[in-house]
C-alpha cells in the first residue's frame, strides 16, 4: 500500500503539460441530475447525502499532473513491486485527490474500506499535504450498478472478486468521506 501512495505522490510531482480537469465533462460520472442509488445499497441515505454534496461547486485545489485512472488494475506488478502503470489516455491537471479517490474506490470495492483509508493516510503522510474530501467523494461516486461487472472484467481472474459485498464496502468509504466533510 505504501508503494501505491509513493508512486501517486511521485506522479503528482511531475510538471507535465495536460489539459485542466473539468469534473462533469472529463469523466464518465453521471451528470448531477443522473445519480442513482445502487440497487444493493445498504443505506440509500448515505448515497443521497453524497449526491447532495456534489451539487456544491467543486473546491479550488492545486492542479497537479493526474493519471485519472489510477487504479490497482492499471498497475503492473512483478515480485510484489509495482513496475509500471497502464492506461494513460485520461491524463489531466487537477486536484490530486481525484487519483487517490479513484484508487480508494477500487481498494474498497476489491478489498476493504480499511485498505482504502490506509491509502488516504499514507498519501497525506508521504506527500505532506492534505487531501480534499469533496474531490474524494467525487471519485468514489464513480460507482454504480454496473461497477461490479466492470471491475470483475478488469481483474480478469487475477484474484477472487467478492461482488456481493462490493457496494457495501464502497458505501463505507463514501460514509467516511462524508464524515470528513463535516
Amino acid at each position: 500500500m505504501a508503494r501505491i501512495a509513493e508512486i501517486a505522490v511521485l506522479m503528482h510531482s511531475l510538471d507535465l503539460p495536460a489539459r485542466t480537469f473539468r469534473p462533469w465533462t472529463d469523466s464518465w460520472i453521471a451528470p448531477l441530475d443522473g445519480f442513482q442509488v445502487p440497487v444493493d445499497a445498504q443505506s440509500p441515505a448515505v448515497w443521497k447525502a453524497a449526491f447532495g454534496v456534489m451539487a456544491e461547486s467543486p473546491p479550488k485545489d492545486t492542479a497537479v499532473f493526474l493519471h485519472c485512472d489510477y487504479l490497482p488494475v492499471n498497475m503492473l506488478w512483478s515480485r510484489g513491486r509495482i513496475t509500471g502503470l497502464t492506461d494513460w489516455n485520461g491524463i489531466h491537471r487537477g486536484a490530486r485527490t481525484i487519483d487517490v479517490g479513484h484508487c480508494r474506490r477500487y481498494l474498497a470495492a476489491l478489498y476493504s474500506p480499511e485498505w482504502s483509508e490506509q491509502l488516504w493516510s499514507l498519501y497525506e503522510s508521504i506527500a505532506g499535504v492534505g487531501l480534499d474530501p469533496w474531490w474524494d467523494l467525487y471519485a468514489l461516486l464513480h460507482y454504480d450498478d454496473s461497477a461490479p461487472k466492470w471491475i470483475r472484467r478488469q481483474v480478469a481472474g487475477r484474484r477472487r472478486v467478492d461482488v456481493s459485498g462490493m457496494t457495501a464496502r464502497v458505501e463505507a468509504a463514501i460514509e467516511t468521506a462524508l464524515r470528513r466533510l463535516g
